[in-house]
């Protein structure tokens, strides 16, 4: 799949521990147990040399596949819970120092190596921005919300999911976070599209909001994309800390011109009490009451949930609309935006181009 220019990013703009060095150490060090002699034993036995006490092997690049040989031959020898990994960049061996500053356990260095792919995604420009189409009651597009999607090496697509695994895993989901923001202004340009943009936050990882706004809000105005139509999409939030947290953010985010919304809401109490504190733009209704509208009850909490919102002047998107029975019950209900596989998945800017020109065809 071809994208078009900024569809999708490169990992050279970010730094990618464990990945961007031609050489790596595996430095394995026995923990005290009754499994240290055969660990030493089988770890001396697959060639693996030992100084001062540390088994030190010079891989490649592609360090995660040598480390699930080691892994092998650790667990043959029952002691993959008894070791301390390092993996360190390098052409000459690393110091003790060195070392016992970048120990980890296996399996923190087993979910790093089965994380490597993000890396190899990354830098050869294979993360980029889906677009999923929010939906008026008149079956019109409203906006998209960006969705971050991966081209595995096979041509399959990797969704969000296990790339934020990957990113913790690598240690750049914060960085990855960003630039994803970034990207997805980018791809949603390319589209030529004047409605909104749903843009996914955590306000768990915004400490200064306005340092970490700014990518975006640059590549906004480069791309001639006005504030006002980007919304950014706030995961919900239970305890008081983290309520005042996410207002602080969402008030300067909203001075700077952005929209609002508040995902995930499940509950009349929850809502009300959110309503309160955020003054969301848009609410976007827990997946699941999607999945539960066969229920007079279930129905009647999204009922009090459009009541709340529409008495503050909010807007009610509902999500995982995968069927046109549901589509007309959120309808009935009040709800006044739609989204899911009934309308459309995620799709590349592409197809929402070609789609398009279809249409006008």
């Amino acid at each position: 799949m071809q994208t078009p220019s900024g569809a999708s990013f490169s990992g050279k703009l970010m730094h990618l521990p464990w990945h961007q060095a031609d050489t790596y150490w595996l430095c394995t060090i026995p923990q005290a147990s009754d499994a240290a002699f055969y660990v030493r034993k089988a770890l001396g036995k697959a060639g693996i040399t030992e100084r001062e006490g540390v088994f030190m092997q010079q891989v490649s690049r592609q360090w995660g596949s040598e480390w699930k040989k080691l892994q092998t031959v650790l667990a043959d020898a029952k002691g993959l819970e008894n070791v301390a990994v390092a993996v360190i960049a390098g052409t000459e061996a690393p110091s003790l120092t060195q070392i016992n500053a970048a120990l980890m356990s296996a399996a923190q260095v087993d979910a790093i190596a089965d994380s490597l792919w993000l890396g190899d995604a990354l830098t050869e420009g294979r993360v980029m921005c889906y677009l999923q189409p929010v939906m008026t009651g008149l079956s019109k597009i409203f906006g998209y919300e960006s969705f971050a999607r991966a081209r595995a090496a096979d041509g399959g697509t990797i969704d969000g999911g296990a790339i934020v695994k990957a990113s913790k895993a690598l240690c750049i989901e914060y960085a990855i976070d960003r630039q994803l923001h970034v990207e997805a202004i980018r791809t949603f340009a390319s589209s030529a599209f004047n409605g909104c943009l749903f843009v996914n936050f955590f306000p768990g990882f915004i400490q200064r909001p306005e340092v970490y706004l700014e990518g975006l809000s640059e590549t906004a105005r480069a791309n001639g994309i006005i504030s006002k139509n980007i919304v950014l999409d706030f995961t919900r939030c239970e305890s008081q800390h983290d309520v005042q947290h996410l207002k602080r953010v969402t008030e300067y985010c909203r001075s700077r011109g952005y929209a609002i919304a508040l995902d995930d809401l499940e509950t009349a109490h929850q809502t009300r009490n959110l309503l309160e504190a955020v003054k969301p733009d848009y609410v976007k209704l827990e997946m699941k009451l999607a999945r539960g509208l066969g229920n007079s009850n279930q129905r009647e909490t999204v009922r009090q949930i459009v009541d709340l919102c529409h008495a503050r002047g909010a807007v009610v998107l509902a999500e995982g609309v995968e069927t046109e029975e549901t589509f007309e019950i959120f309808k009935a209900i009040g709800v006044d935006l739609f989204q899911g596989y009934y309308f459309s998945p995620p799709v590349p800017v592409e197809t929402i181009i070609q789609r398009r020109n279809q249409a006008s065809a």
